[in-house]
């Protein structure tokens, strides 16, 4: 389970500093020719990454 836990904090610090990188990794590679998320797609990424892991926090700290 900590493993779990681990990994999910790794996938969401990723996509808080680097939100490009899980865009490309997503839809990036589907597209031909040079495309670049919008800034409401980076931002949303940045502040659901960051809800998730205030979420984690208190139901990890409730154990």
């Amino acid at each position: 389970m900590d493993f779990f836990i681990f990994l999910f904090i790794l996938l969401a610090l990723l996509n808080i500093f680097f939100p490009r990188f899980g865009w490309y990794m997503r839809y990036g590679w589907m597209i031909k020719g040079d495309v670049e998320p919008s800034e409401a797609y980076l931002l949303m990424t940045r502040v659901s990454s960051i809800v998730a892991l205030i979420v984690l926090f208190f139901i990890w700290s409730s154990f």
